[in-house]
């Protein structure tokens, strides 16, 4: 487990569309963050699209951290024009 200090990062989140919406990510979200806990990182973080239709889940279940911006960096792929 990666991350800030005391934080694990939830790297990804999938659940296929014949199990949505029953409960399914609520629990492995509250797995992986008691998991995380037991092994001293009491935080836990992810990051999604602003149009994700997880979002509603999200925003239920976590706290947003508005103004946060996500940056990516590769060597090869980040020439400015």
């Amino acid at each position: 487990m990666s991350g800030t200090p005391g934080s694990c990062y939830l790297a990804d989140l999938f659940v296929d569309t014949e199990v949505r919406r029953r409960g399914v990510a609520t629990a492995v979200i509250k797995w992986v963050a008691q998991d995380a806990k037991e092994h001293n990182f009491p935080g836990l973080y992810w990051n999604t699209l602003e149009d994700a239709p997880a979002r509603a889940l999200y925003d239920k279940i976590g706290k947003y951290q508005k103004g946060l911006i996500h940056y990516t960096y590769r060597p090869d792929a980040n020439v400015n024009p």
